[in-house]
């Protein structure tokens, strides 16, 4: 039996290379454009090949598509564009939301204007209207001021970027929700960080445990859904992703007494007081055990820190930020942080973001107290709530990014499997 020539074998070898090459390529397609396909099967393949086999297969992944990227730009093919429309300079953007009742119209002195009466041919005028002493004008109530936050410096000079636009309103019309973009990273002008803010004097945070995450294999789980009274109430604005599931790091994560993993020190924790204070710090130090905790969530190490990003951050270690793909890597990332003040709450959220992306981030809006939540496409995810006009119970959910965030938008308005977060008015 002869022995297959040389030529023949660097034939079959450049065919196996090429169809390794076209797996690839095609799983990176198939991965970014449906990327639930991408979660569906990292399940399975965990279980058999073990986590770090799959985060090695995902920094593949993840690497061939930023590369991809880097590529486009460099060429032109592709430029940075805001992840919404921007208002217009010097015009107010258009809301979205609840509106207050329009006031009846009143003239500049704040009486009602009285209809003009005009004479009908071949008919006498109408008597003349009795003298009267003028009523003085009451005092004009004064206008209330929408809430809003000043303008970020921008990174670029991209249109929009660090402006902050009103987002999301409460049942009486009130902002109680801005967003702004930004972009970060001097490499990756495709790397934008959406920021929501939200008025913690006038909305509150709550944190649902999913069915399946986190938990332990014989620990108790939660039911995964909002509260229907919640949802029926008019008062559901907003709701985001929670964390890593347990088996990239065991965070702690409690709800209403429910403990699915046991807190730890000393990591970065976002507690929920029965006041409804909320606080974000190092459980063990910030944030002790025995406060008069409704929820806490952990996840990983501190990002920012008392306004200081954390060294870790830059340090892209596996084991630091949740044993999945390490912090160099870039992928969708999000977090939450809070002012110093503990009076606003931001939600972070974006592509292509490394660990120092999403640090700067949080040190340019002015977090004082950071911590980075869920990764990658399939997991990051936050949705405005609008009610619906004729019904409060018939909600519409509506992603913050229209492209990567249109995949399951109402995934917390039914039963979750993973954790998350969600806003009322208060």
């Amino acid at each position: 039996m002869h022995s297959p020539s040389r030529s023949a074998l660097i034939k079959l070898l450049t065919r196996s290379l090429i169809f390794i090459i076209l797996i690839g390529v095609i799983g990176m397609v198939v991965v970014t454009v449906w990327p639930g396909v991408g979660t569906a099967v990292a399940r399975p393949m965990r279980r058999v090949i073990g986590n770090e086999r799959v985060a090695q297969l995902e920094t593949v992944l993840f690497t061939v598509q930023d590369t991809f990227k880097q590529v486009a730009y460099g060429l032109g093919a592709a430029e940075p564009e805001a992840p919404w429309q921007v208002a217009e300079a010097g015009s107010p953007p258009t809301p979205t939301g609840p509106r207050p009742t329009a006031a009846s119209t009143a003239s500049p002195t704040g009486e009602m204007e009285e209809a003009a009466v005009t004479a009908l041919p071949g008919t006498l005028p109408p008597s003349p209207t009795p003298l009267r002493t003028p009523t003085p004008a009451p005092t004009a109530t004064p206008t209330a001021v929408p809430w809003s936050l000043p303008a970020v410096a921008p990174f670029t000079d991209l249109e929009g970027e660090g402006i902050w636009q009103p987002y999301i309103y409460n049942e009486a019309g009130e902002v109680v929700g801005l967003r702004t973009f930004l972009l970060p990273d001097p490499d990756r002008p495709y790397a934008t960080v959406a920021v929501v803010a939200f008025d913690l004097t006038k909305t509150n945070l709550h944190y649902v445990l999913g069915v399946d995450e986190p938990k332990l294999p014989d620990g108790p789980g939660g039911n995964g859904t909002i509260p229907t009274e919640v949802k029926q109430s008019g008062q559901l604005l907003a709701a985001f992703n929670g964390g890593f599931m347990a088996t990239h790091g065991e965070y702690g994560a409690m709800s209403n007494g429910t403990i699915a993993l046991p807190a730890r020190s000393p990591y970065g924790t976002v507690a929920i007081y029965e006041t409804g204070d909320v606080q974000i710090g190092e459980w063990g130090s910030d944030i002790l055990p025995d406060g008069d905790f409704v929820s806490w969530r952990q996840n990983a190490r501190m990002v920012v820190h008392n306004g200081q990003i954390n060294d870790r951050v830059y340090n892209g270690s596996i084991v630091t930020w949740g044993g999945n793909i390490n912090g160099d890597i870039v992928t969708w990332r999000s977090g939450v942080g809070l002012s110093s003040d503990q009076q606003i709450l931001y939600y972070f959220a974006g592509p292509s973001m490394s660990m120092p992306t999403l640090a700067e981030a949080m040190t340019a809006v002015s977090a004082h107290n950071g911590i980075l939540l869920d990764i990658n496409a399939a997991w990051v995810h936050f949705t405005a709530v609008r009610p619906n006009d004729l019904s409060k119970a018939a909600m519409t959910a509506e992603p913050l990014f229209e492209e990567g965030m249109e995949t399951h938008t109402d995934r917390y308005l039914n039963q979750s499997s993973r954790d998350f977060f969600y806003i009322t008015t208060k």
